[in-house]
């Protein structure tokens, strides 16, 4: 009987989650590739230089054969989500008008940094010391936000806990 709950509830988590990763307020419309006049935050990966809402099959074809590949309906935008893992990060792309765009580069662990030199482990005094001030600051995170772009900086205590690199789609 014990089992039968413990496999509910666990149903239950899933389908919540699936849900809250529904429930955003986009109305589907992204930058389709477009960017503003400032550049925005990026990734490199050796020699592949990742640019958000770029497009997203030059990126992965540079970057080679991922570790895991994930797709899922999109909830923003018609189309499929995709997730291309890699060593040390996760690739996601959103689709517009038949073709991928990169939505966000997410950090999995500290054997990737910024361009500025921040990972995962690196202290809050490390970030601001690179980046100045934050457009938006809370107890456990710091966004910073660049041409059409934002870097949201998750944090435990003083230290960086996680780390993305996002497009700013139109909403």
């Amino acid at each position: 009987m014990n089992k039968i709950k413990g496999i509910a509830a666990a149903v239950m988590i899933l389908g919540l989650g699936s849900l809250a990763a529904c429930s955003g307020s986009g109305d589907g419309s992204g930058n389709g590739g477009s960017s503003s006049s400032e550049p925005g935050f990026t990734y490199t990966n050796g020699s592949v230089t990742i640019e958000m809402n770029s497009d997203a099959a030059a990126v992965i074809e540079k970057l080679g054969e991922p570790l895991d590949y994930f797709e899922s309906e999109s909830c923003a935008f018609e189309g499929l989500d995709k997730v291309y893992t890699y060593p040390g990060f996760k690739l996601n792309t959103y689709p517009e008008d038949d073709k991928d765009y990169v939505l966000s580069v997410v950090f999995m662990d500290d054997t990737v940094e910024t361009e500025e030199g921040i990972a995962i482990g690196s202290t809050k005094d490390q970030v601001t010391e690179a980046y100045g001030d934050p457009a938006k600051e809370s107890d456990t995170s710091l966004v910073y936000e660049k041409g059409d772009t934002e870097m949201t900086i998750g944090l435990d205590g003083d230290s960086v806990s996680s780390l993305e690199i996002s497009a700013v789609t139109e909403e």
